[in-house]
């Protein structure tokens, strides 16, 4: 596993960015996640400030996601991000995603907000449907869940670099330049105003927009196209991560690029 890099440390917090497909914590001692992988390169590392391994996983992403994450060194500076982790807190996460689909001019800005909660036996957010919501028929554990987003631009499937793409000619050739009816993919900019398991993937998907490369909120086509695009990981990236520091009270605020080679088809346009 290659060095995580750090972006930011002292001896209150530590900021990081996490690589698509790691997991922030995992109980398989055999499975590298950050905070072991973190932990080690403390060790071993002369660079550090601080020299403390001690960590207190604060948020957290899922594993096929690459972003920002930020841990507390210490119970008190954990506890205050803790807090700004709440809803209508200070911490303020941004996220650049791909999704399946393009976007009409009256749809390229807007909020989405919906009834979820995790479903225990698929280990997955399920959506409450908007008639049942209406009637007031919502489940106890069901949490209100909003985030509202930009599209920042949309690309033609036949506009895709052939490289990334698995048999392509011959989809183009089937399908007059779609693939499996999919014509479009777009990149989306996402503010997330709460912070619920699954919640941006669960809630493009409902709104017919899956991820690209998210096979668990897939239909068929965004997945064949995830497929036929070589995307193995969530095209979702934690691009952008501020809070006030648990000390100082300054505002914190750290941006990275995307890596994954998906959101280079937007940026290389």
């Amino acid at each position: 596993m290659s060095p995580i890099e750090i972006l930011y440390e002292d001896d209150d917090i530590l900021v990081c960015v996490k690589p698509a497909g790691v997991a922030v914590q995992s109980r398989n001692v055999t499975i590298p996640d950050m905070e072991t992988a973190i932990r080690s390169q403390i060790i071993r590392s002369g660079k550090f400030k601080n020299k403390s391994t001690t960590l207190h996983v604060i948020h957290r992403l899922d594993q096929p996601v690459e972003g920002i994450l930020v841990f507390g060194r210490t119970k008190k500076a954990a506890a205050s991000l803790s807090t700004q982790v709440q809803d209508g807190g200070a911490m303020d996460k941004r996220y650049l995603a791909v999704v399946c689909g393009g976007f009409s001019e009256d749809e390229t800005e807007g909020e989405l907000c919906d009834y979820m909660y995790r479903d225990a036996a698929s280990k997955s957010a399920v959506i409450v449907d908007s008639s049942d919501a209406d009637k007031g028929n919502i489940p106890d554990d069901a949490k209100k869940s909003t985030l509202t987003y930009r599209v920042v631009s949309q690309k033609d499937i036949s506009d895709i670099s052939v490289n990334n793409v698995v048999d392509f000619a011959k989809s183009k050739e089937a399908s007059d330049g779609a693939i499996c009816g999919i014509e479009n993919i777009s990149l989306v900019d996402i503010h997330l105003h709460t912070g619920r398991f699954h919640q941006i993937r669960a809630q493009f998907s409902h709104a017919g927009h899956p991820l690209l490369g998210d096979r668990r909120y897939c239909t068929a086509d965004s997945d064949e196209l995830s497929a036929r695009l070589r995307e193995k990981n969530v095209a979702l990236c934690a691009y952008r991560l501020s809070f006030d520091h648990p000390s100082t009270g300054k505002r914190m605020e750290f941006t990275i690029e995307p890596k994954g080679e998906i959101f280079g088809e937007f940026t290389n346009e």
